[in-house]
């Protein structure tokens, strides 16, 4: 079973609803597949730091619901290694991108899963690595 690993850009489009989100449909079709066991979710635990601050600061009111939600997915979280670490700090000095998207896409290289994210100057940075899923490309066998 493959493993689809969600940036902080794609979880947010479960607990965020505002009128014309883009791609939330995505992003919820995604989420139901791994509800029903067809694909397996994992992100690093980075995800809890990124997902807290945007909750925290732009939704204060529904920021200790939202983020509990999530939470209680039980989303497989995931940390670095060492090795791991020094991918992300490659791919920041080669293709000038940021360690938090670089860890994303380093869990999903060391899993030979697929990162599905919203940010698409990050895929556009990156290139085809053939780990990495724009969420608007997105198709679910």
């Amino acid at each position: 079973m493959r493993t689809w690993l969600v940036d902080a850009s794609v979880m947010l489009k479960w607990v965020v609803s505002e009128r014309n989100e883009p791609e939330q449909d995505k992003a919820w079709r995604l989420l139901t597949a791994w509800r029903h066991g067809r694909i397996e979710l994992a992100a690093p635990t980075l995800w809890q730091y990124e997902v807290g601050n945007f909750l925290g600061r732009r939704l204060p009111e529904e920021a200790r619901e939202k983020f509990a939600l999530l939470l209680n997915l039980g989303i497989r979280s995931m940390d670095l290694t060492e090795e791991m670490s020094q991918r992300c700090f490659a791919w920041m000095r080669e293709k000038g991108v940021t360690f938090y998207d670089a860890a994303y896409l380093t869990v999903a290289v060391e899993t030979q899963g697929i990162l599905v994210t919203a940010d698409e100057q990050f895929v556009k940075k990156m290139g085809d690595l053939g780990n990495l899923c724009l969420l608007a490309n997105l198709e679910l066998d």
